[in-house]
């Protein structure tokens, strides 16, 4: 009786890399953004989508730029819907702007820390930036101080952001435990003024140290202008 030669059995193959595998960066981050953050890696999203890595790395090349397009992408998403009132003050407009990135950078919850600003994502935020701008530059602020205000704004957020999610990370409030326990094995003679401070029921890391930054910020930023607007340069005494 004559052999019949049938084909091998074969088990399901995944799709082929990249764009023939039917795959975009959307889908990357819809998937990457249904992952817990410590267990995405590139080949949980493969896997999540049914594809092969290569068909991940076709878009993605690393983990780490994983990490910062999931990021980015919270990011972005809340920020680009942070509106600036074209009425209010050029105060008010920082406020707003402050509070929205604020809120927008702690949306990407435990990789807030991870947002770029100079990734390609934040062309998706131009609006709510050139909003505040002009509200500054109406106000009398010249292109290069309201340049440099904002940036000086947005250094302000990202360093309370950070203090956020260390505080949040470590269940203590970092700057306040370790003078503390700096303090311990001192005089409190010698560091009177410290010692009364590290004793206070005080939070750094709250709405109200932000509040209190904003403030100074507004009240430094408004004071440089109006050196500029009546004396031709800023007052550096």
């Amino acid at each position: 009786m004559p052999r019949t030669t049938g084909a091998p059995s074969r088990s399901p193959q995944r799709r082929a890399v990249g764009v023939r595998a039917g795959i975009s960066l959307a889908q990357i981050l819809e998937a990457a953004r249904s992952l817990d953050p410590d267990a995405l890696t590139m080949q949980a999203v493969a896997d999540a989508l049914g594809v092969d890595r290569k068909a991940v790395n076709h878009h993605v090349t690393d983990r780490e730029k994983l990490l910062t397009l999931v990021a980015m992408d919270a990011f972005t998403t809340s920020f680009s819907v942070v509106e600036i009132d074209p009425d209010q003050t050029w105060q008010s407009a920082c406020r707003a702007y402050a509070r929205g990135f604020i809120d927008s950078t702690l949306a990407a919850g435990v990789l807030a820390d991870r947002v770029r600003l100079d990734d390609a994502h934040v062309t998706q935020v131009l609006k709510p930036t050139e909003a505040v701008l002009n509200r500054m530059t109406q106000a009398g602020f010249g292109d290069e101080g309201a340049m440099r205000a904002l940036s000086l704004l947005v250094n302000i957020c990202l360093a309370h952001t950070r203090d956020r999610i260390s505080a949040l990370r470590s269940g203590v409030k970092p700057r306040q435990f370790i003078l503390q326990s700096a303090l311990e094995q001192r005089d409190p003679a010698e560091y009177e003024v410290l010692t009364r401070i590290a004793a206070l029921p005080v939070s750094t890391y709250d709405d109200v140290q932000l509040d209190y930054s904003i403030d100074v910020f507004i009240s430094g930023a408004e004071a440089l202008r109006n050196c500029v607007r009546f004396r031709g340069s800023a007052c550096r005494s």
